[in-house]
């Protein structure tokens, strides 16, 4: 019995040895195993493209509405010179013309008068030049004093001065017979406003254009800027301009001027952009929106918007260190204005910023 109580005891000693051997060494595989390593592809870090961080003046955005209008400086508007009934339009609203084509006749008592007037003038100088070739035959033969010769050559100016004044009278009013007075297109355009149609009796001190002719080549945007933000334009500012018609096309201009008055109804003050027009495709009257980018008083570090990882919340951005080395940096981003990125705190003057395949090679370091 008491042999056998001896060899229980030995085998549990022996147990108790074997097990304190055999659980470190367990213990110890466990805390020797390593985490994966991270491997980025080398094609992957071929395909991505760095940009560096550079502190640059904050540009902002204005959005602003207005609408475009012909430029007035390349259109006419046509009135007219004489009273009289209108006999004939040629032309519709938005119609094409080419210069000096005939718009409209109308039919004027007052043009009959310009006809008689050009008339006797004609036969005036007709009879003054006779009289003056005469008198210059008969001075030259000392058979005509010479105040009687100087008096024969002062009445032949007068009669082509006058002759004159009618013939311009003429091209100006454009007559055509002996009462009508035709409407001709000063420039090439579009016509952009009739106020005129077939039987209107006309006035000559009517203060209604009949036409209103405009080359669209290029065209204003006026824009309405509120008191709140006129500090924020100035002229030379790049602005973005879209409309309803094509909001896919954005047109880039500046600021060609501000003026620098308010509209005492609506309390706001009027920018003006120039844009050019080829294809005729903006109509004066349409609504348009214009984007101001302006700079702001102070200075951040930029990077290219595409740099940004938003996750959980926050943004990151992936400093480059070359080879393989990459770090995950947190972001307090300012604002994003178009492809710029401006951020108050996270990066450095001169950090290399992944700026291309950047959520690849951050999704990589952060799920493993």
């Amino acid at each position: 019995m008491y042999l056998k109580n001896k060899i229980k005891l030995f085998g549990g000693i022996l147990l108790f040895a074997l097990c304190l051997f055999i659980l470190p060494s367990c213990s110890g595989n466990k805390t020797e195993k390593k985490e994966d390593v991270v491997e980025i592809s080398d094609s992957l870090i071929k395909s991505m493209t760095v940009g560096i961080a550079h502190t640059t003046q904050v540009r902002n955005e204005l959005k602003l509405t207005g609408k475009i209008i012909a430029d007035q400086n390349k259109q006419i508007q046509v009135y007219p010179f004489v009273g009289g009934v209108v006999k004939s339009v040629s032309v519709e609203l938005g119609d094409y013309v080419e210069k000096d084509q005939v718009l409209a006749v109308i039919r004027s008592a007052d043009v009959a008068d310009f006809e008689k007037q050009f008339v006797e003038a004609k036969s005036d100088y007709e009879s003054a030049k006779k009289s003056k070739q005469v008198a210059e035959d008969m001075y030259a033969s000392k058979l005509m004093s010479e105040r009687d010769y100087l008096q024969a050559k002062q009445d032949f100016n007068k009669a082509e001065a006058n002759l004159t004044k009618t013939q311009e009278l003429q091209k100006i009013y454009s007559v055509s017979n002996s009462s009508d007075y035709v409407v001709k297109a000063p420039i090439a355009g579009f016509i952009i406003e009739k106020n005129i149609n077939k039987d209107m009796q006309i006035r000559a001190d009517n203060s209604q254009a009949m036409f209103t002719v405009s080359q669209l080549t290029d065209v204003w945007v006026l824009a309405n800027v509120y008191e709140t933000d006129i500090d924020k334009v100035k002229e030379k500012d790049t602005v973005f301009v879209t409309t309803i018609a094509y909001p896919d096309k954005i047109y880039k201009a500046t600021i060609d001027k501000v003026y620098n008055v308010l509209d005492p109804q609506t309390r706001v003050m009027k920018i003006r952009v120039k844009l050019d027009n080829p294809d005729y495709l903006l109509k004066p009257e349409m609504y348009a929106n214009v984007v101001v980018n302006y700079a702001e008083h102070e200075s951040m570090i930029t990077i290219a918007s595409s740099a940004v990882v938003f996750d959980n919340s926050n943004n990151y951005v992936l400093v480059y260190g070359g080879g393989k080395n990459f770090t995950v940096k947190k972001i307090d981003l300012y604002k994003t204005i178009g492809a710029k990125a401006y951020i108050r705190s996270g990066l450095l003057e001169g950090d290399r910023i992944v700026t291309f395949n950047q959520l690849l090679i951050y999704n990589a370091l952060t799920n493993n």
